[in-house]
């Protein structure tokens, strides 16, 4: 067998990472792995890079004047749509196409004309919106009807001036409506009854979860990381400082923060230096570091602290929550979206959007019940291993 993934990027970043893995998983099973691309890591084998750099900055341009992502870059969809022809996939798995490198309606009509088997994973909303990535923030639900008067017009992809929303729905629906054999695989129950309610309807959806390298991911001795920050004896709260910064969360960040001293701190990761010495002004004992790309330091922060809290209001599968589970550390988060499916029965504490109060006593909760080992069930959950195993399955199926 031979597969096609298409993605924006390859080894780096969750969907990367995610298309890395699916690609090794085949060729341990005997397949033939293929991956086109726009930005990478490393340069994978059998690999084909969709456009440069100038192509992508004017995608991105005309993308804003006219309201519509994914129109354009057509040469370089062409060529890529040459070596396609060359390599002749048995099967072409779509991830994320929203990053102004190619032109989607090309891609489609050729998968339909050539009858080639395709599987789409939901990474996000965009496949079965007209524009948006996530609409949960806005309310939004004209998804379910055609899209049109946008309320995310002015948010990326940005629209200069066009509304042009419930025409691309239009496309999207007829031109996935003419792929004899398409999939549709969703990376949470959530993403997958919501796609349920626009054009996929009719669909089969799968679900799959992403997957953890549950050897890099596990509990693991960090009592010298802990001297390191000298934490001591401290109850340390986790963070993804995307998440926490958000204006939704401004009133949660101020209410922590009145709670910490020498015994109760919060670490935040993936700051910039400019947030750094802003969050030093609300309290001393907020942590803030930068980005964190090498993953065993990573599930080294993880086994520091004593529970996460993922704070997003708008997540397809926050792979953050399955992380955390695996090294053995508790989950907070928001009822929203697909966060609370992925925290396993034992394994932590959901709470009611913006609910700050709610999440202060979820922490004391954690605080006070002790030690809870939910590495194993995140292990058997989450072993990317036997979860991207299950993409043969529908490969197979068509």
């Amino acid at each position: 067998m031979r597969v096609l993934q298409v993605n924006a990027v390859y080894g780096v970043g969750s969907t990367g990472t995610i298309v890395k893995d699916i690609s090794d998983m085949l060729i341990q099973n005997g397949a033939e792995s293929y991956v086109a691309y726009q930005t990478a890591l490393t340069t994978p084998q059998n690999g084909f890079r969709i456009g440069n750099k100038l192509d992508w900055k004017l995608h991105a341009l005309l993308s804003r004047v006219f309201g519509k992502q994914a129109y354009f870059s057509k040469r370089a969809t062409k060529k890529f749509l040459k070596w396609v022809e060359k390599i002749k996939p048995d099967v072409v798995h779509l991830h994320n196409l929203h990053s102004n490198y190619i032109n989607l309606n090309m891609l489609l009509a050729y998968l339909a004309k050539e009858d080639i088997p395709t599987v789409i994973t939901l990474h996000d909303c965009w496949y079965f919106t007209g524009k948006c990535f996530h609409y949960i923030d806005v309310n939004c639900e004209r998804f379910k009807n055609g899209c049109g008067k946008c309320p995310k017009k002015k948010e990326a992809p940005c629209s200069f001036f066009r509304d042009a929303s419930a025409s691309v729905l239009k496309d999207r629906e007829n031109l996935f409506s003419k792929i004899r054999r398409l999939k549709i695989v969703g990376c949470s129950q959530w993403i997958c009854d919501e796609a349920k309610k626009g054009i996929f309807k009719d669909f089969d959806i799968w679900r799959i979860y992403n997957g953890v390298d549950t050897e890099i991911f596990k509990p693991k001795d960090v009592d010298v990381l802990r001297n390191n920050y000298d934490f001591k004896d401290a109850f340390v709260v986790l963070g993804m400082a995307n998440k926490w910064l958000l204006p939704a969360n401004r009133d949660l960040l101020k209410a922590i923060s009145k709670t910490l001293d020498k015994k109760n701190k919060l670490l935040l990761i993936g700051c910039s230096e400019k947030e750094k010495k802003f969050l030093k002004t609300l309290n001393e004992n907020i942590i803030p570091i930068g980005y964190i790309q090498n993953r065993k330091i990573l599930a080294g922060h993880y086994n520091l602290a004593d529970v996460f809290v993922n704070v997003t209001h708008a997540d397809t599968s926050p792979t953050v929550n399955m992380e955390s589970i695996c090294c053995g550390t508790q989950v907070i988060t928001y009822a929203s979206c697909g966060s609370p499916e992925l925290v396993l029965e034992g394994c932590g504490i959901v709470v009611q959007e913006g609910d700050v109060e709610g999440v202060i006593r979820a922490i004391e909760r954690v605080r006070t019940g002790g030690t809870v080992d939910c590495s194993s069930k995140g292990k058997e959950a989450f072993n990317k291993k036997e979860n991207y195993k299950k993409y043969l399955n529908v490969y197979r199926t068509i």
